[in-house]
């Protein structure tokens, strides 16, 4: 009877022993993958950290470029002033090319454009039907360039010739910074031209309300467009020289 008892008290022990040690296993593999999670999310977030030190760094570069940049242009702009009938022919066409490039605030006559998404029941089963998408807003930046548009803004971001205009996601990024809906273009120029080409039969205010995407055209006697505030790295265009050109032309 104590044989029994006692062969039945050393299973027990063994059991608890062997479900303790299984338990202890797990715990240890456990700590082990927790131990590796955190190492590489320390490790990620050291590589995040990293790139966005260097891009803040690469974004103060391009500020202390384009400050410089304006200074020199300040300079060059009071050496005209200062000078002769020359010199003033130089300052206005520095201001010219200031305006064409974008790269100072303008003010004039225009109209303005209000896009919103649609607002119709989706009957097509595809919820992209109904959004504003970068073609639908290039086709009325090109419709507005083509009438005469000397300027053109998009939610307050100067629309350059380097300017990109692109989907990403459910927003649209210009000039590397994205906005969402409702977006709103201003344009410089001619307003009743510029209404004209916009709102026209089976133009693009008419297509774009084939889905029941808004879009506003109001004409203004005074537009405000601000500069581009960002920086033009030519990498890979360079000027030709007058020599040069000769040679191609010849």
């Amino acid at each position: 009877m104590n044989k029994r008892r006692k062969s039945k008290g050393e299973v027990a022990v063994v059991v608890v022993c062997a479900v303790v040690g299984f338990l202890v296993a797990i715990q240890l593999k456990s700590v082990k993958l927790n131990t590796a999670v955190d190492d590489t999310s320390a490790s990620r977030l050291e590589t995040l950290q990293s790139l966005y030190n260097e891009a803040l760094d690469k974004n103060e570069g391009l500020e202390q470029q384009l400050a410089q940049a304006q200074q020199e242009l300040a300079a060059y702009r009071e050496q005209a002033a200062a000078g002769d009938e020359t010199g003033e022919a130089l300052k206005t066409e520095i201001e010219h090319l200031q305006v064409a490039a974008g790269m100072t605030d303008v003010t004039g006559p225009g109209v303005t454009v209000v896009m919103e998404d649609s607002s119709q029941t989706n009957v097509t089963g595809d919820e992209a039907d109904y959004l504003i998408h970068d073609s639908d807003i290039m086709s009325v930046i090109n419709e507005l360039r083509s009438a005469g548009a000397e300027a053109v803004s998009l939610n307050g971001e100067r629309i350059m010739a380097t300017s990109e205009i692109r989907c990403t996601g459910a927003v649209v990024t210009v000039n590397g910074r994205r906005y969402a809906a409702p977006y709103v273009i201003f344009a410089i120029g001619d307003p009743t031209t510029l209404y004209n080409a916009l709102t026209m039969r089976n133009g693009v205010v008419d297509v774009l309300g084939q889905w029941g995407i808004s879009v506003k055209v109001t004409t203004s006697d005074q537009l405000l467009i601000t500069k581009y505030n960002g920086t033009i790295d030519y990498q890979y265009a360079q000027i030709l020289p007058p020599e040069s050109q000769e040679e191609v032309m010849g």
